[in-house]
């Protein structure tokens, strides 16, 4: 996914309503190539397309009697949007100040005939409305992102952003979606340091299995590929029982699995070999002066006890040392290879799972 150079020569390329569109289901597929975002799954579409009277017909088919939103239905308001059963009389130069896709879409002269109430143009976008209610508050409320507490769970995180994340990814409205990635990072690590304190604060919490899918399901449809290792990460660690079920409307599909899968193979390998090889191959510190350093017993009977757990977690911190049993000199030396091995396989991390490094995620989820 390539970083646009410029607003115009993006416009000039992509019609701005080729987002009305529905959008492509990432999850369905998983394969990182060199596509860009337009390309991967936003189709270019006449930007009068989504108010052909054909389309609002059919929409007012299905939902013959749309009521007014209670809270966005503004007497003042220059345009109505109708989101499956509810119209929302909003402004456009707000939404246009917002939103690159209704800037341009608002520039479209309506065909004659098009349906009108008080005044204003219907027109019919086809989103969920309780996304688009969440998209709505977000712009006319400055402080709305600060209404979610600081200390809120990651399931509350993933409500709270995924309609805003969803349709400000699908109208270009970037600083929404910047501030819903920064929410959503903050739960899915993108960088070593933000990982580490993560998983150092007192207030740590185990993620459900479900919620990790429905986390990676989201990114793959928003197109936020930065959270995507580390929530593989933490379906790699899951058991294999829980890989095998396929009732759960939240799973991932198969491929996503088997990727999964494959890095879990590999993690086992980075803990052997990168973040946990001291305890493996035990070596002393060059400046050790203790020779019973040398024949200890405790690195190799601590491996033991790691080997022995369920999933490998090479990004986990030893924290056991006095059971090394050997000078400080030594233990000191331990602690400097094993966060130079953790740092090291988190950089890997991408491509345990298949996908380019951090810094080609990062580019590719730039609109």
């Amino acid at each position: 996914m390539e970083p646009s150079s410029s607003s115009d020569a993006e416009h000039s390329r992509y019609p701005a309503s080729s987002l009305l569109t529905t959008h492509t289901d990432r999850n369905s597929s998983t394969t990182f190539g060199v596509a860009s975002k337009h390309e991967a799954g936003l189709s270019a579409t006449n930007p009068s397309d989504i108010v052909s009277p054909s389309t609002a017909t059919s929409m007012m088919e299905r939902h013959p009697n749309p009521t007014k939103h209670e809270q966005f239905w503004f007497h003042d308001g220059s345009v109505i949007l109708q989101v499956e059963s509810k119209l929302f009389r909003v402004h456009q130069t707000i939404l246009a100040n917002h939103s690159e896709v209704f800037a341009d879409l608002f520039e479209v002269p309506q065909p004659p005939g098009e349906n009108m109430l008080e005044g204003c143009h219907i027109v019919v976008l086809h989103d969920k409305e309780q996304d688009f209610a969440d998209l709505l508050h977000a712009v006319y409320n400055p402080s709305y992102f600060d209404t979610l507490p600081p200390t809120a769970d990651v399931d509350t995180v993933l409500h709270f952003i995924s309609g805003i994340l969803r349709l400000s990814t699908k109208y270009l409205a970037r600083t929404l979606r910047t501030r819903c990635i920064t929410l959503f990072t903050s739960k899915f690590p993108s960088t070593f340091t933000s990982y580490t304190q993560k998983s150092t604060s007192s207030s740590h919490e185990r993620y459900k299995s479900d919620t990790v899918m429905s986390a990676i399901s989201l990114a793959l449809s928003t197109h936020v590929y930065s959270v995507l290792p580390y929530a593989y990460y933490c379906v790699a660690r899951m058991s294999l029982k829980r890989f095998m079920k396929s009732d759960r409307k939240c799973d991932v599909n198969w491929e996503t699995k088997c990727q999964c899968l494959v890095g879990r193979e590999r993690l086992r390998w980075a803990e052997m070999s990168v973040s946990h090889s001291f305890l493996l191959v035990f070596q002393r510190a060059p400046t050790c002066q203790t020779l019973t350093c040398a024949h200890t017993r405790g690195p190799h009977a601590e491996w033991h006890i790691l080997e022995a757990a369920k999933s490998p977690n090479p990004l986990r911190a030893y924290t056991r040392w006095s059971l090394l049993n050997v000078c400080r000199e030594c233990e000191v030396y331990c602690q400097k290879v094993h966060l130079e091995g953790r740092e090291s396989v988190w950089e890997r991390l991408p491509s345990f799972f298949g996908l380019p490094g951090w810094e080609t995620l990062r580019e590719r989820e730039r609109l």
